[in-house]
């Protein structure tokens, strides 16, 4: 059985992706990632050319355990194998034969049955290697980067990490949600918290954790996001079922999901207020090319009625 620890120190100096299945990697260029290295997180393999891959749930993410999925014999999978267990022996016998295998269940889980067990949240393990024992809390991305560093990485670049969703998506495919009852919202700003604490821990080593998105502006990515979806003829919602639903976690709770719902509301009412105010600037700048392309004699005639039709949308 191979250990995950072989694979450290096989790429050092290197620039290392981690490739997420957030909703911004279905836009992403697929020519962007020839000739880069590449780990995948879960069904990374599905939008990008990944070279390795890590998952802590392999029945529901590696393609040899998947229907209907063609065998991808060129990834290396690095996987938990507290979870392997599980598997079908055939399964079982194919993960021990080819996998590369990590510990992460070190403590004793403190966490309620709605949020992700902290049993394998040692940031000691980000610091410094620690033989086959990698960080694991609220998404494997997390994981991804730590085994990026051990593996020699001076940059982990996170692409299709998004850590939100994009309207009303969830991941670039069609893929199973896991909220276990609780508001997306709360359960992406535990990914969030996660990658920016390993990011922190990895800082110390000289290692650098940044993100790039296909996004052409920040403060707006949704729109960004329809417009590339229009323009590359892919879906700009696709609605993935959730394989864990639960009740709602008890009250005492509740009050953190309730303010980080309501910032996700004000939120998406400051971008559709921006949106409308680009397109009323988009309207005027038509407008003036109209007004300037008539000929002189004529424009005295119709320069009041289109300043009015041009401050229509003030105020």
């Amino acid at each position: 059985m191979k250990m995950v620890s072989e694979l450290y120190g096989r790429h050092p100096g290197a620039d290392i992706y981690v490739v997420g299945t957030g909703p911004s990697a279905r836009v992403f260029p697929r020519t962007f990632f020839e000739g880069r290295i590449l780990i995948g997180c879960n069904m990374a393999w599905k939008v990008a050319p990944v070279q390795y891959c890590v998952t802590i749930h392999p029945d529901m993410n590696i393609p040899e355990f998947m229907d209907g999925e063609a065998p991808r014999p060129e990834i290396t999978w690095v996987a938990g194998y507290e979870k392997c267990k599980g598997l079908p022996p055939e399964q079982l016998s194919h993960a021990e034969a080819t996998f590369h295998f990590f510990n992460y269940r070190w403590k004793t889980n403190t966490q309620p049955p709605q949020e992700p067990s902290d049993s394998g949240r040692v940031i000691d393990w980000v610091e410094r290697p620690t033989g086959d024992w990698l960080y694991v809390w609220s998404s494997i991305a997390q994981t991804a980067a730590n085994l990026a560093a051990n593996m020699g990485a001076s940059n982990v670049i996170l692409i299709g990490c998004d850590n939100a969703p994009l309207d009303e998506n969830h991941h670039a495919h069609h893929q199973h949600t896991r909220w276990k009852g609780v508001d997306p919202q709360h359960r992406y700003m535990q990914y969030y918290d996660g990658i920016a604490e390993v990011r922190a821990a990895l800082r110390g080593r000289g290692v650098n954790v940044v993100a790039v998105n296909p996004f052409l502006k920040l403060d707006m990515p949704a729109m960004d996001f329809e417009r590339l979806s229009q323009e590359l003829g892919v879906p700009s919602v696709i609605r993935g079922h959730d394989v864990q639903p639960r009740e709602a976690p008890p009250a005492a709770s509740g009050l953190l999901t309730q303010v980080e719902r309501a910032n996700a509301k004000a939120m998406r009412a400051k971008e559709k207020s921006a949106r409308a105010r680009q397109e009323r600037d988009e309207i005027r700048r038509r407008l003036d090319r109209i007004e300037g392309s008539w000929p002189w004699r004529v424009q005295s005639r119709v320069s009041s009625g289109l300043h009015r039709l041009r401050n229509r949308g003030r105020g």
